[in-house]
């Protein structure tokens, strides 16, 4: 099988080590593109977190970032195959203007009383962490009144208002 590597990463992808050492160009900005070394935070944490297979996998943001990260990673399971469901409390200019805590939290409620997990983790995308959304908070109460792991996964660069100078921050996946 052939196929065509863009000019800007060439030096960034190796097909083969036949040779020993492979010089790579890292830390460098790459060309964008799906699953790239510049793709967004939340879609690595996605990646890496996909094959827990009995856990509820939530996108807090517009559907269109859940769209591009469902399935991304196939994942086997020996029994559960909730993580083959795409959720996502799809985002929309409302919420971007007012916020969405409470359709993450009703969200989250209903999914987990429909399906049952044995944990949640919900992704705050990259306009969660624009808007300033308390992800983290959220996940805190549901997680007390439901009895599970509700673990929030989002962008590095935001920081929460729950995470004040007295509470140590909620670490991002």
């Amino acid at each position: 099988m052939s196929f065509d590597l863009l000019k800007e990463r060439r030096a960034q992808v190796v097909r083969n080590n036949r040779g020993g050492v492979v010089a790579l160009d890292c830390n460098k900005a790459s060309a964008a593109g799906s699953v790239s070394q510049r793709a967004c935070t939340f879609c690595g944490s996605r990646v890496v977190l996909y094959p827990i297979a009995d856990a509820l996998h939530l996108v807090h943001g517009p559907v269109g970032c859940a769209a591009y990260t469902w399935d991304i990673r196939g994942a086997l399971s020996s029994g559960p195959e909730l993580h083959r469901i795409s959720c996502s409390t799809d985002m929309r200019e409302r919420e971007v203007v007012f916020g969405g805590e409470q359709r993450l939290e009703a969200s989250l409620r209903r999914l987990i009383a429909q399906h049952a997990p044995r944990a949640a983790f919900v992704y705050g995308t990259c306009i969660v962490g624009v808007i300033g959304d308390d992800v983290p908070a959220v996940c805190k109460r549901v997680e007390a009144d439901v009895g599970i792991p509700v673990i929030p996964c989002w962008p590095r660069a935001s920081v929460a208002p729950s995470a004040t100078a007295t509470t140590p921050p909620v670490a991002p996946c």
